[in-house]
This record gives structure tokens, C-alpha cells and sequence, in this order.
């Protein structure tokens, strides 16, 4: 067992800061011994750390590096439908979206889309005005997503704009979002080839040289970066790309490996 030195002369300081309060002889030479060992321990706790600081350090540093290229299983498609409304229109339009969004159900349903994978969000309203502030309509608004592991009938719907100009919908905003469910796994697989790579590298580094490659000591993991492939856009937070259904991911492991 191991003791931080600098506990050891806290511990022995109070003790002797104690002894000194409690002690009856109040004398001259009593707290000059007690000055005294307090200035000893000081200086031993200098002299170890000064004796660290001037030890070669016997480890090798190296930075592991994984990268792959994988293919999304989910996607998430969020679309918002609309309808405008006079200043006295305004229960006709939620009625008529109302409307229009269960027709746009039931033809996703028919299109093959579980109606599990369907979500419908409550609508919303906002005035419209005109240049001198006055309330002239309303514009009705009703948010939907579909999350399903079909990507290949979702992308055929959504992105065939004849689809939508035969049964004129009017969507206000429209976007694919293209994830990965097994992500958790998949870090733990990157992890341990960077770890790999790691090891790998302090290997060659040490093979020109008498030095002989010891245990793992320390490791940290960097933040994950998933991107479009081939893409060099990186974030010190790491990063998570939805626009592609192919990505890659990629990842460091700094390693510190005895000597």
C-alpha cells in the first residue's frame, strides 16, 4: 500500500499542532521543537516531489485511431403541414388540417407504413399581420414524424414530389434524418480497434530500440465522430451526422503502455 506524503506531514503537522495546544510546557524550547519538526516534514515533502519531478519517465504515450464505414438501419422523417386562415377562419383551418393529415395517414398506411411508425404531434397557430401590426389570418401548423427501419419505402415517399403534388399537400418543412440503433455496440467495437491500433503502434515504435513493451497503464477515450463518408468535418464534442444513410464513424484511444 502506497501513501500520498503530503497526508503524512498534514497528519503529523496537526498532531503537533495539537501536542502544542494541550501540552502544559509552554516554554521557549517546546514550540521551537515543535517549529522545528514542521520544518523537517516540509522539507521532506519538497524533496519527494522535487525527486519526482526529476524522474525519466518510463512510459510510452500513443494515440490509437479506428475508423469504419457503416450503413444507417433507422430513419426518421419529419414533415409539417399547414393550412392559412382568414381572421375569422381560424376553427375552419384546424378542422381542414384535422382533416387533411388523417387522409395523409391513411394513404401512408396504405403505402406499406405501420401505423406504429406514424407519430402525429398536437397542431399549433400563429397570426399572420399585416404592415401596420394588425392580426389579418392565422397560419394552422401540425408536425408529424415517421420512424421506421423501412428506409428504402420512406426515402421512395418522401422524396417523389409527385407524391404529394397529385393529392396537394402543402408541407411546410420536410427532412430525412438517417440513424443507427446498434450505435452503443458499435462503440464498443470501434473502442477496442483503437485500443488495438494503440497497442499496434507502441510496438513499432519500440522495435528499433532495446526498450521492451510493457502493460497497458492508462487509457482514455476521445469523442466519437460520425460523419458523411470521406467528410473532415470534426467536433471537440464529437459529432453525429443524420443527412446520409451512409456514414462513418471514428474514434482515438491515448494509451500510456510501461517500458
Amino acid at each position: 500500500m502506497s501513501f500520498n506524503p503530503v497526508w503524512i506531514a498534514l497528519v503529523a503537522i496537526v498532531g503537533m499542532g495539537a501536542w502544542e495546544a494541550l501540552a502544559k510546557d509552554k516554554s521557549a524550547g517546546h514550540r521551537w521543537l515543535v517549529l522545528g519538526v514542521c520544518f523537517i516534514l516540509g522539507l521532506g515533502v519538497f524533496g519527494h516531489y522535487f525527486l519526482q519531478s526529476r524522474r525519466v519517465d518510463d512510459s510510452l504515450h500513443v494515440v490509437g485511431y479506428a475508423q469504419k464505414t457503416f450503413e444507417s438501419d433507422l430513419v426518421k422523417w419529419t414533415l409539417s403541414m399547414q393550412k392559412n386562415a382568414g381572421i375569422d377562419g381560424l376553427m375552419g383551418a384546424y378542422t381542414s388540417l384535422n382533416t387533411a393529415v388523417m387522409e395523409f395517414k391513411q394513404i401512408l398506411r396504405e403505402k406499406g407504413i405501420p401505423e406504429k411508425d406514424i407519430n402525429i404531434q398536437p397542431p399549433t397557430s400563429s397570426p399572420t399581420m399585416d404592415n401596420y401590426g394588425t392580426i389579418t389570418g392565422y397560419n394552422v401548423n401540425q408536425m408529424l414524424y415517421v420512424l421506421s427501419k423501412d428506409i428504402a419505402k420512406v426515402e421512395e415517399i418522401a422524396l417523389d414530389p409527385d407524391f404529394f403534388a397529385q393529392r396537394s399537400i402543402v408541407l411546410q418543412q420536410s427532412n430525412l434524418e438517417f440513424l443507427y440503433s446498434r450505435l452503443p455496440e458499435l462503440k464498443k467495437e470501434m473502442i477496442g480497434a483503437a485500443t488495438a491500433d494503440s497497442y499496434s503502434r507502441a510496438k513499432e515504435i519500440v522495435s528499433a530500440s532495446k526498450a521492451k513493451l510493457g502493460k497497458l497503464q492508462s487509457a482514455r477515450t476521445g469523442v466519437f465522430q460520425i460523419t458523411e463518408p470521406y467528410s473532415t468535418e470534426v467536433s471537440d464534442y464529437g459529432y453525429y451526422s443524420t443527412n446520409t444513410r451512409t456514414k462513418s464513424i471514428s474514434v482515438t484511444v491515448t494509451a500510456d503502455y510501461g517500458l
